[in-house]
């Protein structure tokens, strides 16, 4: 019989479950996350034996959490770094456009997902690709071989690592993943184990440190990709994200107006805000503030 646990949860300050949550998803229509509502979420999650189902409840005061399926005890201790429940908000003394976007976004908490391997496999989809493409891409993949949550029409958790080693080129190209791409999340599926082995969780104080140590040893992982798991995976809130194309221009944009920049005056801009470099950039990136299109937009 599957297991089932029933938890709650205090976040200190203003708190927004669904941004917080789906700020680690694919996009709308990601099957692995489904928005009933405001302050009410359920998410399709990888577990070490089979699929799980957590549904969160915010009340305005506590989150409540129902986990289905039998690694419901393994999941258990993750779930205050899920939901960012011990992140703090900071108070910035930055630029008035700064100080109202965290404020309007006050809720927002920077999340640690207890199983990284499914962030890795979604952030090689990212990469070289508009978002767009990848969401397409990453759902079809989710829709065709991910693992069905029962009793839930719709919600998906993401493919096994066994199924995605399996994998061949074309099937990969089918869900409209780059060929390179379908070839690389299939070898890192094979490595899984060990990259899991090294995250445990993300519990211990070196988990992010030697896990990020030996995805770099591995081809096709490089400073954008270890940058944006460390911040969108791994809850870093002070990661720095190299070789983006378009968060460079994003932030000199919101911050001086200038519709043209690279990672050197993009890693000057966000100095100031260490400890929280990730978390700006997040809050740039939900204000919604972008540089003007100079062209058509093209999409593969």
């Amino acid at each position: 019989m599957p297991e089932r646990r029933s938890l709650s949860f205090l976040p200190q300050g203003p708190y927004d479950l669904n941004a917080t949550l789906t700020a680690m998803g694919m996009g709308r229509g990601d099957p692995c996350l489904r928005e009933l509502g405001a302050g009410h979420v359920q998410l399709a999650i990888a577990a070490p034996q089979d699929a799980l189902m957590v549904e969160f409840r915010w009340d305005g005061r506590e989150v409540h959490a129902v986990i289905e399926g039998r690694d419901a005890e393994w999941l258990a201790p993750f779930m205050p770094s899920m939901l960012g429940i011990d992140f703090r908000p900071p108070q910035f003394d930055g630029p008035r456009r700064l100080r109202q976007i965290a404020h309007r976004f006050a809720g927002l908490r920077v999340a640690r997902w207890p199983q990284i391997f499914p962030r890795v496999a979604q952030t090689v989809v990212q990469q070289l690709v508009s978002f767009h493409d990848a969401c397409h891409g990453w759902r079809e993949l989710v829709r065709r071989h991910g693992v069905p949550i029962s009793g839930c029409d719709g919600l998906i958790a993401p493919p096994t690592p066994a199924t995605l080693a399996r994998m061949g080129t074309c099937q990969f190209v089918e869900c409209g993943i780059l060929p390179q791409h379908g070839r690389r999340i299939a070898s890192l599926a094979r490595l899984a184990s060990r990259i899991e082995a090294k995250w445990k969780g993300g519990l211990p104080s070196d988990a992010m440190s030697d896990t990020c140590e030996l995805l770099a040893k591995l081809p096709g992982i490089g400073p954008w990709t270890l940058g944006y798991l460390r911040g969108a995976g791994m809850g870093y809130s002070d990661a720095i994200v190299l070789g983006d194309y378009g968060f460079p221009k994003l932030v000199a944009y919101f911050f001086g107006g200038s519709e043209d920049a690279d990672d050197e005056e993009m890693v000057r801009l966000l100095e100031p805000y260490r400890p929280h470099r990730f978390y700006v950039l997040s809050l740039i990136v939900k204000s919604g503030m972008s540089p003007p299109r100079r062209g058509p937009r093209h999409r593969r």
